[in-house]
């Protein structure tokens, strides 16, 4: 099934350290990329939370964000006065240098990094993770769950696009031989009204309506567009991630109706070959939010 690589996942975990909220974020990317915000003294879980998200995930920009609510902890805790004089001062500086009338409050300074650290000493990495472990898994289950749901929404925009663009094929196969036998109604106007009662080389007329035949046939363009519209069918439904192959049969799917394009002898051939290129280009933009 197809997923996006858009989604968001929240969970919250109470431990003795505090009230921790882990929020996950992706967005669309070439491979996976994790960022990871958290508290300091979180850092020796980080390992093991990437550990668990390269586990699930297959592509896409990763934010994982951890916030601490100390109150009712069950940890006394200090205020780091040096620190938090120096973001006092830092904070003055940048509102006077910003022409901005602002003091700066006691609330402001107790959020910025560190200032409030436990006055015991934190738990070790391994029961930190155990503590949070679950919590990790709940935001990145709640991530995939809106993945996915967009994963579906996605796919069902593609598929009415497909279809849209094998209808138009099927109106290209139909239009192939009129195309030349309009080419030779024509022709044989042209020469009848240059020659007038003379007689007509039919052989050569033949052989001009052969080669006109052979330039504009884009039959085998049509043949491989609707293989590559089975495999991108057949692509949508296969496990795991899917983006670049789709990516790739799109690229192909490009070449084939540009080819058609450039072989136009005819008006209607000309716009179907844009409403086939036109459907392309937001299938290929659905395409880059597929995992």
């Amino acid at each position: 099934m197809a997923m996006s690589m858009t989604g968001y996942g929240r969970a919250s975990a109470s431990t003795a350290e505090g009230e921790f909220t882990v929020e996950i974020r992706s967005v669309n990317h070439r491979y996976l990329d994790l960022s990871f915000r958290m508290p300091r003294e979180l850092s020796g879980i980080e390992d093991q939370a990437r550990a668990l998200i390269t586990s699930r995930l297959g592509r896409g920009k990763v934010d994982v964000y951890v916030a601490v609510d100390r109150r009712g902890s069950a940890r006394g805790a200090s205020i780091d006065l040096e620190l938090a004089r120096w973001y006092a001062q830092q904070l003055r500086a940048a509102a006077r240098e910003l022409n901005i009338e602002s003091d700066v409050s006691l609330d402001t300074i107790l959020r910025m990094p560190d200032v409030v650290a436990a006055s015991e000493p934190a738990a070790d990495a391994d029961e930190l993770w155990q503590a949070l472990k679950g919590a990790f898994a709940e935001a990145l289950e709640g991530l995939e769950r809106m993945r996915s749901a967009e994963g579906e929404r996605l796919v069902l925009d593609i598929r009415g696009r497909l279809d849209r663009m094998e209808q138009a094929l099927e109106k290209l196969r139909a239009l192939a031989p009129r195309t030349v036998e309009a080419y030779r109604a024509r022709l044989d106007a042209r020469v009848a009204e240059m020659l007038g009662d003379a007689r007509v080389d039919e052989a050569r007329l033949a052989t001009e309506v052969a080669l006109f035949a052979d330039r504009c046939d884009y039959t085998e363009e049509t043949v491989r567009f609707s293989s590559h519209i089975r495999q991108f069918r057949t692509a949508l439904d296969a496990e795991g991630p899917i983006g670049k192959k789709l990516d790739f049969i799109v690229q192909e799917m490009n070449r084939e109706v540009n080819t058609v394009a450039s072989k136009a002898q005819d008006a209607e051939v000309a716009a179907l070959a844009v409403e086939i290129k036109s459907e392309l280009e937001k299938v290929r933009e659905q395409v880059q939010n597929i995992e």
